[in-house]
């Protein structure tokens, strides 16, 4: 997933980029936000699908969340091995892990150059963690709307060159 953060695409804009911390930190409100609102959700984690914790939500331990980065980063790059029905190898729209204790829905959440200072693209992976007794239906429809409103973080608005004031060459 590409987006154009201000709805012109092509078009220079003079707004200064975000760095990456005032991205993550913007993206960490979105996920605490997700949480609380989202019944039933209690973590969510946003990573590479290298298995590198890119954000998390406020509340969750480093640690279990670069465990869960690792572990979630293998799965989802397992299920876009797998062939499916007309023998594609295709990306996976969501893995859904369900135990005793919690269910965890595996999504992608685009690529975007606002995770590095080096501006190299970034393919994610969301995690979403939920009690075992959560409506699996509500929670899958909130994480679409949670990618949804990751658009505008996940590309780096485009800035005027030195001397160019309308995107004129």
């Amino acid at each position: 997933m590409a987006y154009d953060v201000n709805g012109t695409a092509g078009v220079v804009s003079d707004l200064p980029a975000a760095s990456p911390d005032e991205v993550k930190g913007q993206m960490t409100r979105l996920l605490d936000q997700f949480v609380d609102d989202t019944p039933g959700v209690t973590d969510a984690l946003l990573l590479s699908r290298d298995g590198m914790q890119q954000v998390r939500c406020s509340h969750m331990e480093a640690d279990w969340a670069d465990e869960l980065a690792a572990a979630f980063a293998g799965m989802a790059g397992l299920a876009g091995g797998v062939s499916g029905p007309m023998r594609a190898k295709l990306p996976p729209q969501q893995v859904l892990v369900e135990r005793d204790d919690a269910i965890f829905l595996v999504t992608g959440a685009g690529v975007g150059r606002a995770f590095n200072k080096s501006g190299g693209s970034v393919a994610t992976v969301l995690v979403v963690l939920a009690c075992s007794d959560a409506n699996i239906g509500t929670i899958g429809y909130a994480t679409g709307r949670l990618v949804t409103r990751f658009a505008p973080f996940m590309t780096t608005p485009v800035r005027a060159r030195d001397g160019q004031s309308d995107g004129a060459a």
